[in-house]
């Protein structure tokens, strides 16, 4: 049994689905807690109050709501996202998961990928070892997407100034001043995944 008790949100519709998750969990010996939310709104309304370490959803509820998506993940950093992968999923939605599973896998499959999304939960809270402030994160993670400093003041609401500051504390708490070497260093660490880059 794992010593790390993971709280597991399901948003699926299908009934059968959630039944099915719900028994393979509760049957395994994965020490977690399940509750279940309709859609991202409620999800968002119940991490004010509660810790969520994963949410395991159908895809295709995340079509259209990626700017919602890197809101909650942006405010709930230990967060990761499992889909549940019926094969009528676009490459956008693909993007927004952590990991995936098929109805198909078996389910020490599935329990696995769950419980290595749980572990890299754990990872991307204690891997900041450069005491990187929050608004410096912030501004990282814009820097590795391509923003320029007056994008990146805009979008977060602070001086081009401030943004220059901060950009100087990453370069001295790092040692990294190319966005290539900074983008390596930032997945490296967990502070953004592979496919939240902005490759274009």
């Amino acid at each position: 049994m794992s010593r790390h008790q993971l709280h597991i949100t399901i948003m699926v519709h299908s009934p059968i689905i959630y039944e099915g998750l719900h028994t393979v969990l509760s049957q395994s010996d994965m020490d977690c807690v399940i509750c279940k939310v309709d859609s991202l709104d409620d999800l968002e309304a119940i991490l004010h109050s509660k810790k969520v370490d994963i949410l395991i959803t159908n895809p295709l509820l995340l079509v259209n709501r990626e700017k919602d998506v890197k809101r909650i993940r942006k405010n709930n950093p230990h967060f990761s996202i499992v889909g549940i992968n019926l094969g009528i999923v676009d490459s956008h939605s693909l993007a927004l998961l952590d990991s995936s599973f098929t109805i198909f896998d078996t389910t020490e499959q599935v329990l696995s990928k769950l419980q290595k999304a749980g572990n890299n939960n754990k990872l991307k809270v204690t891997t900041n070892d450069d005491n990187l402030t929050e608004r410096e994160l912030d501004v990282l993670t814009k820097l590795v997407n391509g923003f320029s400093n007056k994008e990146i003041a805009d979008s977060l609401n602070i001086s081009i100034h401030t943004v220059v500051t901060h950009r100087k504390n990453i370069t001295t708490k790092t040692g990294i001043r190319s966005q290539s070497g900074l983008t390596i260093y930032a997945i490296s660490k967990k502070i953004i995944s592979i496919e939240e880059v902005d490759l274009h």
